[in-house]
């Protein structure tokens, strides 16, 4: 039985994969829900922003420490998401942010500043999982690398 060259050589990477996306998608669809429905709807677009600063600065870290790659990371930054996806949630449900008043009450602007740190946390941990897992050389595209003598 021979086997194609474009068949995942690890599905158990693959399916890691998109464990860790589809959570962050879900979690990405229900802030978008409930900023359109609880703030202006002009918050609703902030969960794209959220999610593109949470790869994008994971991304920049493991460029910067290509060791955080190893597959000892990689149960450590899955554990990360999903206790910061939940964390992120808790903290942003307590933080009084009010959207309504952010023109005259300056702590507004203090609350919205750490609901969006806490809020990006979650997709810079699964930004870490994606990351880490695909620097993995079995699932590069493309010919591997013949030993010669």
């Amino acid at each position: 039985m021979s086997t194609s060259p474009f068949m995942p050589r690890r599905p158990g990477l693959i399916l890691a994969i998109a464990c860790s996306s589809a959570a962050a998608l879900i979690f990405e669809i229900a802030l978008t829900r409930i900023f359109a429905v609880t703030q202006f709807y002009h918050f609703a677009f902030m969960a794209v922003s959220l999610a593109l600063l949470g790869y994008g600065a994971s991304g920049s870290i493991l460029a910067v420490f290509p060791a955080l790659a190893g597959r000892r990371y990689w149960a450590v930054f899955a554990a990360a998401q999903s206790i910061a996806t939940l964390g992120a949630y808790l903290l942003s449900n307590a933080l009084p942010f009010d959207s309504y008043s952010i023109a005259w009450d300056t702590r507004q602007v203090v609350y919205l500043a750490l609901s969006y740190c806490a809020l990006v946390a979650p997709f810079f941990c699964a930004g870490l999982v994606m990351g880490a897992v695909l620097a993995q050389p079995s699932l590069r595209g493309g010919r591997r690398p013949t030993k010669q003598s």
